[in-house]
């Protein structure tokens, strides 16, 4: 089973009791928040933090606290449970966390490319047709560019070499399944799967409160 929790951030309430939530969380994830330099992307370490114990909790009944996770190669947090998977993005005070039973990727974007130099740079030349044919070129450069995204989440080995050569219209990509969940006027939400894992298995849990 592949579960995805989904919040959009409350800022005051964040704000108002971001030390009491901080307390709630390991050391490796109030690190990220006291990190960061703009209040804006401390909200977000903030909640990123406390969705992935929600997500834990409710998904696998692991204790974000005591679990023990650690990095691969490339820095991607890995749990020892070698039998659970996770991961998080966030954009835009939108919060994305995804357990599961198999590697795994989920990416969140608002952000836009109004002048086309995103794709010009990083995009196939078939990915900036698509675009530029598009009825929404914007929602159309969200969905390719969470797709990337997802999908080197999924590997863990980060966007490393011709990022133009990371797929970014396939459904499928060697092992890999990829597909995009929800596009949004101000989000898209894309995921990666390695099989045997299929589509049917995903559930999409909209949170309302983490803690």
């Amino acid at each position: 089973m592949i579960n995805i929790y989904f919040y959009q951030m409350d800022n005051d309430d964040l704000t108002l009791h971001a030390e009491e939530y901080l307390a709630l969380l390991p050391p490796w994830r109030t690190e990220r928040y006291h990190r960061m330099k703009i209040e804006r992307g401390k909200l977000e370490e903030l909640a990123a933090g406390l969705l992935l114990r929600y997500a834990l909790r409710d998904a696998a009944g692991i204790d974000l606290m005591t679990a023990k996770i650690t990095q691969n190669l490339h820095g991607k947090p890995v749990l020892e449970e070698a039998q659970i998977h996770f991961n998080l993005s966030h954009s835009g005070g939108y919060i994305a966390a995804v357990v599961a039973d198999c590697p795994v990727g989920i990416d969140v974007e608002t952000k836009s490319d109004s002048d086309g130099q995103v794709a010009k740079r990083f995009f196939s030349e078939e990915e900036q047709r698509v675009i530029s044919a598009a009825e929404d070129p914007e929602l159309s450069f969200r969905g390719i560019w969470t797709r990337k995204e997802a999908y080197v989440k999924c590997t863990g080995t980060g966007i490393a070499g011709a990022i133009d050569q990371i797929p970014g219209l396939a459904d499928r990509f060697g092992a890999y399944s990829i597909t995009t969940l929800r596009e949004e006027a101000a989000y898209t939400l894309s995921l990666a799967i390695q099989s045997p894992a299929d589509d049917s298995q995903i559930v999409v849990h909209d949170v309302d409160r983490i803690v």
